[in-house]
């Protein structure tokens, strides 16, 4: 058991001051403290995105505390709060949870963040910031057949890849957006400017294929919420490495096809 302060204390330095810094400008989404619940805490659960099935298997596993990359979203509309954010609220006021969330932040981050995690396990380098900022482009140290990374990425992600092989069979140089990362003209030219031979992000639109065929860049779509698995877990493994036996430690997977 752990001190809930001393546990974001901990938190918010491993993200780092800069990145937060960058988040509380560029996002409106929650980067860090949502609700404070329960001042001891046993167990840590990390999700892609706050939701009442996610809510409900944290309390059934003995969490007090949950750290998420989508946190829970409190717009409204004419300052209505809707049925779906009312259960949501009352699980959580009722079971005295600590929210947090980290949307920008575990997009960027330069380590532990989505987009720079999944280059890693790719086998490539990380270059330079890319789609606002929000993603990275990356190289191989030898060039890779863009057939056998769609394999690659479709075992990475767990996830049906929609691939549309419009640019070089062997690729050096990619681009890496998590989550929606549908590009728009000002990207598509950003990957022409940079030499961007297959670009991966989460989600795609009608016209965005075409685009990109058109446009000679190989892209695939891997899908938005497994694509954003990484940046929470890596913040887990960082939790669980410092704290180590005075916490529990662990990723609900709450799958979502999109």
């Amino acid at each position: 058991m752990i001190n809930r302060d001393q546990l974001i204390r901990f938190i918010n330095e491993t993200i780092g001051s800069e990145v937060l810094e960058l988040a509380q400008y560029r996002d409106e989404l929650a980067n860090g403290v949502q609700i404070l619940g329960g001042e001891d805490v046993d167990r840590v659960t990390l999700g892609v995105s706050l939701n009442e099935d996610f809510l409900n298997e944290a309390v059934n596993v003995g969490s007090n505390f949950c750290i998420f990359h989508h946190g829970f979203d409190v717009r409204t509309y004419k300052s209505r709060i809707p049925t779906y954010a009312q259960k949501r609220l009352k699980l959580i006021v009722q079971k005295n949870l600590t929210i947090m969330g980290f949307h920008f932040a575990l997009d960027v981050h330069p380590e532990i963040g989505n987009n720079a995690v999944i280059i890693r396990e790719l086998g490539a380098q990380r270059r330079d910031q890319f789609f606002e900022e929000v993603g990275y482009t990356a190289e191989f140290a030898t060039a890779q057949d863009v057939q056998s990374l769609s394999r690659r990425c479709s075992e990475l992600f767990e996830h049906d890849i929609f691939a549309v092989f419009s640019g070089p069979q062997q690729v050096k140089t990619i681009a890496v957006v998590s989550g929606a990362g549908k590009p728009y003209p000002e990207h598509i030219a950003e990957m022409e400017e940079k030499g961007v031979e297959l670009f991966i992000s989460g989600e795609t639109t009608e016209s965005v294929p075409n685009k990109m065929k058109e446009s000679g860049i190989n892209y695939f779509a891997c899908g938005h919420y497994a694509t954003e698995v990484f940046g929470v877990q890596e913040l887990g493994k960082r939790i669980k490495s410092h704290f180590k036996d005075s916490l529990e430690v662990e990723f609900l997977d709450i799958p979502n096809p999109i």
